[in-house]
């Protein structure tokens, strides 16, 4: 664990924390699924531990003067993703009930009201967060790419975000709509975060291809003497 700050790439721990701040800001703002909101809080906690262990071991061995103003910006990133849903909330309660009738507001049969502004706010972060999300795999396959390795990554991680991400995405999927709804109406409301956990297991696969490609090298490299004969 102590080469982390070389296994893993910060610029994806970067578009992680921005992909799940973003997740969970937009999931309030679109009235999305209680798991869903839930799920992003426990992310972005997750996340900012794992910066934090990150630039643990960067700054282990050499003090640097930047530690500091690191871990302010970490602090501010868990502020900002903590307060934002309960401001969110305190507009959902003084609004009146029937303009955030979540789900319903998407559909295009007649009778139903469309997107509002707060809706569309929040489905415009939730595409961003998507957009993250799969940015954000691409600098840690450079990474392993580049150091023909995977030492210093727990693969646990990774299966278990597969493991998570496809079963996120079952559960929207899975959920009928409310009465009056239509099918594409539903699958609407939640594309940016079906795109965000669906979309990232093709990625995460290849991840686990070079775990795979690149075990045999680590194996072999292990088995080298420390002493020449």
């Amino acid at each position: 664990m102590g080469n982390m700050d070389q296994a893993l790439s910060l610029w994806f721990l970067l578009g992680w924390i921005g992909g799940d701040s973003c997740n969970l800001i937009g999931s309030f703002l679109a009235d999305q699924l209680p798991l869903q909101t839930y799920t992003a809080v426990y992310y972005v906690l997750a996340d900012v531990l794992m910066l934090s262990l990150y630039f643990h071991y960067k700054f282990k061995k050499r003090p640097s003067l930047w530690s500091a103003p690191i871990n302010s910006v970490l602090l501010f990133i868990l502020g900002v993703a903590c307060t934002a849903p309960l401001l969110s909330s305190a507009g959902l309660v003084a609004a009146p009930r029937e303009v955030f009738r979540g789900r319903t507001l998407l559909s295009v049969e007649p009778g139903n009201k469309p997107f509002t502004q707060q809706e569309i706010i929040g489905f415009v972060i939730g595409s961003v967060s998507s957009m993250l999300y799969l940015l954000s795999r691409l600098p840690q396959i450079r990474t392993n790419f580049l150091r023909k390795s995977t030492q210093g990554i727990s693969y646990s991680l990774f299966a278990l975000v597969m493991l998570g991400n496809t079963l996120y995405g079952l559960s929207v999927l899975l959920k009928n709509p409310e009465v009056g709804q239509g099918e594409g109406s539903y699958v609407l409301h939640h594309l940016p975060w079906l795109v965000g956990s669906l979309g990232v297991l093709l990625l995460d696969t290849i991840i686990s291809i070079q775990f795979l490609i690149y075990r045999g090298a680590a194996t072999s490299s292990e088995r080298q003497p420390l002493l020449p004969s």
